[in-house]
């Protein structure tokens, strides 16, 4: 599959390449393409770049001695030859090399004072000798503690750090040659910006087959991909798993949620944490609170598409999906997953391109942020707030089959007045279009604008 996005990216890594010597983390999710970024990075630099493994650290010393060898040839890293980890990296003699260390926590799992040893070896040796280190992993908690955390012994060595966050919608619609802009959203809301699931689908096919072939599929990987990526980032998944359940079905207060699942809030808070480090959760709070950490108006929601969508689709009916009983559930996925998924995964999608219009001035106002808003008579898809954190722009967001007309626009401006503001702009996005007694109106109000997919 082709390489896309990651321009600001491989920018970065430029220009720590262009440093006498730089060390840099790279970490995040697995399956998030750090792997793949590293190696598009690479292309036609002096590299070595060596994958660790879940061996013993002195067969990865082994492993690594003769990646050495293979690209240099040296003899002095020959097999005949037992070399230890501070005289490994001895080939480096002033030119400029890439050292790449992949999967870096299997290192420290094996060898706990692995991360010393790293640190003895930059400060004595590498960081005096036009050297780029790349230290990079997928476990994120274990990978922040070992060489981001105060506690770590790299720490104050780093010249920079990425953490590898999903594709832009912008960036994924490029794995998309002959699609609507519907249907690339619509796998979006199910694979979300993740490279290796966007990878393992067949994309000449439609969004249900793919579902069918490669997520309810009991042999596919994708069919048990949440329990995976926690197993392998907590120890025990029990509660962690409970409160992802819980959110989906519905709870996203602190208090319902831990009612819903029996833990205290106060014992709730550090799972909670855990899970919005991890990217797979995220609190959000109205747009216009002053305030968000304190503000009591927080909600949680399913942050990462993919276990959004399994959690919704997925695990309430595996037990047809052991019987093969595909068809019912295919069903239920084809009658709701628009509804009840896809469409506000579309409002994620209008909010980034109000955000994005509004840094080229597009509505000609100071709009800064852009948001939701909720309280207890009503909601807003999209809420932007100027400077002065005054809200100057109110949107909606209708992903439906039938085109979208005046009255769309009344209910957005009855919501709007009940918000205190000087001006105002509306916004309305539409994947199937407007009437034209709406577009007729916008024609003659230059606040009104409407979008359909073109502008996504």
């Amino acid at each position: 599959m082709k390489f896309v996005g990651r321009e600001s990216e491989l920018s970065f890594l430029e220009e720590q390449y262009n440093r006498d010597s730089s060390m840099v983390i790279i970490y995040g999710r697995r399956r998030i393409g750090k792997t793949t970024l590293i190696k598009e990075f690479i292309k036609n630099k002096k590299a070595i770049y060596f994958l660790a493994t879940e061996e013993s650290i002195n067969e990865n010393r082994k492993n690594l001695q003769n990646t050495i060898f293979q690209i240099t040839k040296n003899n002095f890293y020959s097999e005949n030859n037992e070399i230890n980890w501070e005289n490994l990296f001895n080939f480096v003699n002033g030119e400029k090399w890439i050292l790449v260390i992949d999967e870096y926590q299997y290192l420290t799992m094996t060898d706990k004072s692995f991360t010393s040893k790293i640190q003895k070896i930059w400060d004595e040796f590498l960081k005096n000798k036009n050297v780029m280190l790349v230290l990079s992993g997928s476990l994120t908690n274990m990978m922040y503690s070992e060489t981001l955390d105060s506690s770590s012994p790299l720490y104050g060595r780093r010249t920079g750090q990425i953490k590898l966050q999903e594709l832009s919608f912008d960036d994924y619609k490029q794995f998309f040659d002959n699609k609507k802009i519907s249907e690339i959203i619509d796998f979006y809301s199910v694979t979300g910006g993740v490279p290796k699931y966007v990878e393992s689908f067949d994309l000449r096919k439609s969004l249900l087959q793919n579902i069918k072939d490669n997520i309810i599929n009991v042999n596919s990987y994708l069919y048990e991909e949440p329990i995976f990526l926690l197993s392998k980032e907590v120890k025990e998944i029990g509660s962690f798993f409970s409160i992802i359940k819980s959110i989906s079905f519905g709870n996203h207060k602190l208090s319902k949620i831990s009612a819903d699942i029996g833990i205290k809030q106060s014992s709730l808070i550090y799972y909670i944490n855990v899970l919005q480090d991890l990217d797979i959760i995220e609190r959000q709070v109205p747009i216009t609170e002053k305030n968000p950490q304190k503000s009591k108006r927080g909600l949680y929601f399913i942050k990462d598409k993919f276990i959004n969508f399994w959690f919704n689709f997925v695990y309430p009916y595996r037990n047809f999906i052991e019987m093969n009983n595909k068809t019912f559930v295919l069903e239920k996925i084809e009658n709701n997953l628009i509804d009840n998924h896809v469409s506000f995964v579309y409002e994620d999608i209008c909010r980034k391109k109000v955000l994005d219009l509004s840094a080229n001035n597009f509505f000609n106002k100071n709009i800064i942020k852009v948001g939701s808003f909720w309280n207890n008579n009503f909601e807003l898809d999209i809420l932007g707030v100027d400077i002065k954190q005054n809200p100057v722009l109110f949107g909606e967001c209708k992903y439906q089959k039938n085109k979208v007309g005046k009255e769309v626009l009344n209910k957005l401006k009855f919501k709007a007045e009940k918000i205190s503001s000087k001006e105002k702009v509306y916004v309305i996005f539409s994947k199937s279009g407007f009437r034209k007694d709406l577009l007729d109106l916008s024609e003659k109000e230059n606040n009104i604008f409407l979008f359909d997919n073109k502008i996504l």
